[in-house]
């Protein structure tokens, strides 16, 4: 399974080779190590010193690109050039009205990445212990937690299943109604025969909300979710891509699922290699 690792020499950097190393040692490679010309040239070895965190993972492919340009270009040009199965991208780190200005880089490569996304930050634990998966019971939900079996089995880590129920409507939309039990347990069912035995939590109130105070108050090493959009017949202009905010607002590590790469395993079953491919 390729994977794609943004190096920059910063500690949110340092965050994304530890989550890349995690990966790779759990799904194998081959690894594409990415940086930008700027970095390269005022850090020499960086490079070197990244493909060095990988050499104690055996029989693992190591390669290494540089290219020209702003971060967010490079990386979504490179994800759309060698398509990873997952795209590991740290933080620019703004807050406030220097996001406001310069944007964030979260967000445009969640948007415009054809991979799967994870958003690097630092892991309550050294490891990724407890992983939380966010299910509504609608189609994505299933191959969410396709994806999140995948890895989980591959980090030894377990899983939480979090379905947030609201009845509050949105601004300029309807209200969002919880989806029927037995949806929900045919998605713990999955994950059971794919041999995992999650938990399952319930909330209640505004869906983004409670995802993060979830995030907050769990304890979880990583957030796992799918990547769609809210009805825009519901939403209008002022929709908002829940993943896209809970990416850029989350405190710990966001993978963010895009649906491509697990439709196979989703039509077939847990045990079927959902994630081979490049």
């Amino acid at each position: 399974m390729k994977l794609l690792v943004f190096v920059e020499p910063t500690e949110r950097g340092e965050w994304a080779l530890a989550l890349g190393q995690d990966l790779a040692a759990g799904l194998g490679g081959p690894i594409l190590l990415l940086t930008t010309q700027e970095f390269l040239e005022s850090d020499p070895t960086l490079l070197d010193r990244a493909a060095a965190r990988f050499a104690s993972i055996p029989g693992l492919q190591v390669v290494r690109s540089v290219r020209q340009g702003p971060v967010r270009e490079v990386v979504i040009e490179e994800s759309r050039v060698s398509r990873p199965v997952i795209l590991v991208v740290p933080p620019a780190g703004r807050k406030g009205p220097v996001r406001w200005i310069k944007g964030s880089r979260v967000k445009a490569v969640v948007h415009n990445s054809p991979s799967t996304v994870m958003v690097a930050r630092k892991p309550v634990s050294d490891h990724i212990r407890s992983i939380l998966v966010t299910v509504s019971g609608g189609p994505m939900s299933q191959t969410t937690a396709l994806c999140a079996l995948e890895v989980s089995q591959a980090l030894h880590a377990q899983l939480t299943l979090l379905h947030v129920t609201s009845s509050v409507s949105i601004p300029f939309g309807g209200p969002t109604h919880p989806p029927a039990p037995r949806q929900l347990s045919g998605i713990r069912d999955l994950l059971s025969k794919g041999g995992a035995e999650p938990r399952m939590r319930v909330r209640e109130g505004m869906v983004v909300n409670e995802i993060l105070h979830e995030c907050e108050t769990g304890g979880y090493d990583l957030l796992i979710l799918g990547q769609h959009l809210v009805d825009l017949d519901a939403g209008g202009p002022f929709s908002e891509n829940i993943a896209e905010v809970l990416a850029v607002e989350c405190p710990i590590p966001v993978l963010i699922v895009r649906p491509r790469r697990w439709a196979e395993g989703a039509a077939t079953g847990a045990n079927a290699g959902t994630m081979g491919g490049s």
